[in-house]
């Protein structure tokens, strides 16, 4: 009898927790770990246990620091185009590249405006050979900014988020309602987009960090016998100019007159008309 009362318990208890199991499940309601279920909150988790507490090699802190290096330089030359063919030559020989160039003409002077990236071990060098061999120097503003933080951070960000992820994706193969599957692809798509942004974030400080941008502007003035004195092709091109807008500028006056020409034109047409009649009538005149 004693076994039949405890069997019969036995019973009742499993039956308890299947109807639980079951409930659970008819409420839609997803089983998935503790931490996964603390992203709705927004709040900062522990990495997963899976996860591997050192920075991976791509970003460890051996590698050196993580510098952004910004430089604004301005000289006055004497032969513009000398000095620019020496610049392209500085930049070859320290493999870097021009990533804007702007040329200027204005008033007595004329000058090139150039943004220059360089990779960031080559910057100082080109700095000092632009400083010893390129004219005078009329400003600089050299800046260093250190990322190292930001940059470790986010790629801790990164492993951790590619980890939730990795556990949505498994919770999604065991999810058995339609209202399970669309709510972890929802946890999904916006871990992913997070993902994406941080990926974006840390592919811009390494261009930032590889490569050091320097805004150099080189300038020449012109004196003002040269500048009264242009060349013969010169002298040619801005009379075709000065022509050319005499031309339009006679077509614009033309057409401020446009109710005068209109008359005149009504005039030339009607002349015969009214000179017949007018002939008409002296006639009638002469026949009385």
């Amino acid at each position: 009898m004693k076994n039949i009362i405890f069997l019969l318990i036995c019973f009742l208890t499993i039956g308890c927790q299947d109807q639980q199991s079951r409930e659970s499940i008819t409420m839609g309601k997803v089983m998935v770990p503790d931490d996964a279920m603390l992203y709705e909150e927004e709040i900062e988790m522990e990495p997963p246990r899976t996860a591997s507490p050192q920075s991976p090699p791509d970003y460890s802190l051996d590698k050196g620091n993580k510098i952004i290096k910004n430089g604004t330089l301005s000289f006055e030359v004497t032969e513009l185009e000398v000095t620019k063919t020496k610049i392209d030559s500085l930049l070859k020989d320290t493999n870097g590249y021009y990533e804007n160039e702007q040329y200027h003409s204005y008033g007595n002077r004329i000058a090139y405006s150039l943004n220059i990236r360089v990779p960031n071990a080559k910057f100082g060098t080109l700095i000092n050979k632009l400083e010893n061999g390129v004219g005078k120097l009329k400003s600089k503003n050299i800046s260093a900014k250190d990322v190292t933080k930001e940059y470790v951070d986010l790629n801790i960000r990164l492993e951790n988020k590619l980890a939730y992820l990795k556990q949505y994706q498994t919770i999604l193969l065991k999810a058995k309602s339609i209202k399970e599957i669309l709510e972890v692809q929802e946890k999904i798509r916006r871990i992913e987009e997070e993902i994406e942004s941080k990926k974006g974030r840390i592919k811009y400080l390494d261009n930032k960090v590889n490569f050091s941008t320097l805004n150099l502007e080189i300038s020449e003035l012109i004196t003002g016998s040269i500048a009264s004195k242009p060349s013969f092709g010169r002298r040619i091109i801005n009379s075709f100019n000065n022509g050319a807008q005499g031309f339009l500028s006679f077509i614009v006056e033309l057409i401020c007159y446009w109710p005068f020409m209109l008359l005149l034109v009504f005039i030339y047409l009607a002349r015969k008309p009214i000179w017949n009649r007018i002939r008409s009538k002296r006639k009638q005149t002469t026949d009385k």
